[in-house]
């Protein structure tokens, strides 16, 4: 705190930076954050997130693919790879339709199948930061410095440039969460009417939020229970209001997925169903306890780390409503055996108001150290925008423009598929790739039983690579078999290109040299937390 008095800089248990560091802080513009400068503002962000999309040339994980642009591209074009998830309906198809309205616009306009998803993720992540800036000002009562901090932080945070314009469920989850955080009453000095207001506004975007990540409940209901809780007289009335705002959105989304799944259907229950019921998440990993507070909250903050725990330690920040409801998320997802980066993902903009309370506590000290977090800042997102894991990239580039059948002899969902081929030739079956379903057939008896069931289980991935040799000879025909000729009995025909990665470049010369022989090669990673996804993608043509 530097020896700084607090002086009134606390509201509703909220940590705001003192006025001693805040000289010009609040001016004429912090109490009217216009829907002009709104827009002015989404314009700027919108040119630094369109080059971060179109500048992106590496792959992430895939459910940038295939839990949105290939549902969006089977329903703009009529065709795309549906995975097990959409056919079992545990998704809400909102996110897909907006990807699917770019596609159509991209059609008509003539424009790269490819562009489309990149300049509605660039639209989407500046809309979000817009209204990162608009939080900011909304929690700290029109505090502009802490919103520009807010947001300078944000566009130059590596984990965002490397995550937030591409098409995850996670990404429009926090954008969605971002604006209800910007309309939350977080003032006591509010009056009833306008508490009400902002309520029902934000918990709209809060209820969205929640179907398409049911798991976003857990934020919403903190922030929900401490509203309630503050505002006894009204308690009923409007929890009342948001009840019959929670209604009329699911029915809303009940028909948009009926338009999707040509039947009635609730993903959310299916979801559950799923995840919590049948605990059939864990098949796609286990990860210890501490996961979220060691490695996720880490790389999501990067060089901010430092400021984020100065904020909920020297600061006080855990006992405010925001702190104090992120670490429910964090403790409640830990409890959950399946763990990626990206489940507490609409924790991010919470995480980047508080490094930027701590900078703007410790603006003086700080800023000496700018030019040196802005640099490594840029280094750490060019590495992995632009070097790390690009060659299942490019391969699909090299491979749509030979409109010749090719087989991915790769874990499953190793490059996108129709997102960026846009060719219905290579949905015949003649093109193919190895896949992973999970065992939707087990049944729950008991989480050892579940958990025993499923180490057993071997999708086929795992039994390529448990025994590549077995595998080629129970699911494809004798090497001599021409190519895109199936035998009769066997799952695969030899395609015309066959891609693998590094380790199995032994594999294919040992044992199909005879018909195939190295045409191209693309370097994708120096490191990778998949062995098997290690080193080069190499692409075998026939004889």
């Amino acid at each position: 705190m530097s020896g700084v008095k607090q002086r009134n800089n606390k509201k509703d248990g909220n940590y705001v930076p003192s006025e001693e560091k805040l000289v010009d802080s609040k001016d004429s513009s912090a109490s009217a954050f216009t829907s002009t400068s709104c827009i002015l503002l989404f314009w700027k962000i919108l040119g630094i997130r369109l080059a971060n999309a179109l500048l992106t040339t590496t792959y992430f994980q895939a459910d940038e693919f295939y839990q949105c642009l290939e549902p969006a591209h089977k329903l703009a074009f009529g065709y795309g790879y549906i995975t097990w998830e959409w056919n079992e309906k545990l998704r809400s198809s909102i996110h897909p339709w907006i990807y699917a309205i770019g596609y159509k616009l991209t059609s008509c306009l003539n424009i790269d199948i490819v562009v489309a998803p990149k300049v509605i993720g660039a639209i989407l992540a500046s809309i979000g930061e817009c209204f990162l800036y608009k939080f900011a000002l909304n929690y700290s009562e029109g505090n502009v410095k802490l919103a520009k901090v807010a947001l300078i932080m944000s566009l130059i945070n590596p984990f965002n440039w490397y995550i937030i314009t591409r098409s995850f469920s996670n990404n429009f989850e926090m954008i969605l969460t971002t604006i209800g955080l910007s309309c939350w009453p977080f003032n006591n000095n509010d009056n009833k009417s306008i508490v009400i207001k902002k309520a029902l506004i934000s918990s709209a975007f809060g209820i969205i939020s929640c179907i398409v990540r049911p798991t976003n409940a857990i934020l919403w209901l903190c922030l929900g229970a401490h509203l309630l809780f503050r505002l006894k007289d009204i308690r009923a009335k409007l929890a009342l209001f948001i009840l019959i705002e929670t209604i009329l959105i699911l029915s809303v989304n009940t028909v948009i997925d009926y338009l999707f799944y040509n039947e009635v259907t609730f993903p959310i229950y299916n979801f559950i169903q799923f995840n919590v019921i049948k605990s059939l998440s864990i098949f796609y990993g286990v990860a210890p306890w501490h996961f979220y507070i060691f490695q996720a909250i880490p790389i999501m903050t990067m060089t901010s780390l430092p400021f984020l725990i100065h904020y909920l330690i020297s600061l006080k920040g855990y006992k405010s409503v925001l702190g104090i409801s992120s670490f429910i998320v964090v403790g409640s997802f830990s409890l959950i055996n399946h763990k990626e980066f990206r489940f507490i993902y609409p924790l991010q903009p919470v995480f980047i108001l508080f490094v930027a309370m701590s900078i703007v506590e410790n603006y003086a000290r700080v800023r000496r150290f700018a030019i040196p977090m802005i640099a490594i800042n840029i280094a750490i997102a060019y590495f992995f925008t632009r070097v790390n894991e690009r060659g299942v990239i490019d391969v699909i580039y090299y491979l749509r423009g030979t409109n010749e059948s090719f087989g991915l002899l790769t874990p499953c969902h190793s490059t996108p598929w129709q997102s960026y081929l846009h060719n219905p030739n290579y949905n015949d079956g003649n093109s193919w790739a190895l896949t992973c379903e999970p065992p939707l057939h087990l049944s729950k008896n008991s989480e050892n039983n579940i958990m025993e069931e499923i180490k057993k289980y071997r999708d086929e991935s795992d039994m390529f690579y448990d025994d590549p040799t077995s595998f080629i000879n129970e699911n494809f025909p004798p090497v001599s078999y021409p190519t895109d000729v199936y035998q009769k009995g066997k799952k695969y025909a030899w395609p015309a290109r066959l891609i693998i990665f590094s380790p199995e470049e032994d594999l294919i010369t040992s044992q199909l040299g005879t018909k195939y022989i190295e045409c191209n090669r693309f370097f994708n990673s120096y490191f990778h937390w998949d062995s098997r996804r290690s080193g080069d993608v190499i692409v075998y043509c026939s004889k």
